[in-house]
């Protein structure tokens, strides 16, 4: 499963995702779920998505290099507990993703020790807006604990980064970061 919102469509005007797998006997059940339920995209959202395929590469390289340095910026401050990045050799899943990985994606999650630090990390940064769906080109965090539905740290903040300049982005967590 895939969400397409951010990375194939990059443009926040539509919400898309699509099941891929090559077992055959699950995608069976995919396929009788999406007869049963109806639930296939539109022509509009679709070309919507095609519309972005067009960007796609120019925008996944700057939001992995982004998503790297943003990692490693991360990793080393103080104020950051512990970072999940598949790029940081500290990662557990880093020898994994070395071997099947071009990119490392753009997602990043770390935890600052407490919700009440991580509810001000998001109130004081003036260049990632918080959202739940991270559908754009710009930088976007959220505190995932607060919905009560994930059993993750009230501290971890989840970042989708963007195609914002490098020292822009840098700056602006850093002035963020308690």
């Amino acid at each position: 499963m895939s969400a397409d919102t951010k990375a194939l469509n990059g443009h926040s005007d539509v919400v898309f995702g699509h099941v891929s797998t090559s077992d055959a006997p699950l995608i069976e059940r995919v396929r009788l779920w999406r007869k049963l339920a109806g639930n296939i995209p539109g022509p509009m959202e679709t070309w919507l998505v095609q519309r972005g395929l067009a960007t796609l590469d120019l925008r996944l390289e700057r939001m992995v290099n982004n998503a790297q340095q943003v990692a490693e910026f991360l990793v080393r401050h103080p104020a950051v507990a512990w970072v999940r990045y598949p790029g940081l050799p500290t990662d557990p899943s880093y020898p994994v993703a070395e071997q099947q990985m071009d990119h490392f994606g753009f997602m990043i999650s770390f935890d600052l020790g407490s919700q009440q630090r991580a509810d001000q990390f998001l109130r004081s940064t003036s260049l990632i807006f918080e959202a739940t769906s991270f559908g754009g080109i710009h930088t976007m965090a959220e505190r995932r604990a607060r919905w009560g539905t994930d059993n993750v740290p009230e501290g971890m903040v989840r970042l989708s980064i963007g195609c914002e300049h490098i020292e822009d982005l840098l700056h602006a967590i850093e002035r963020a970061l308690p």
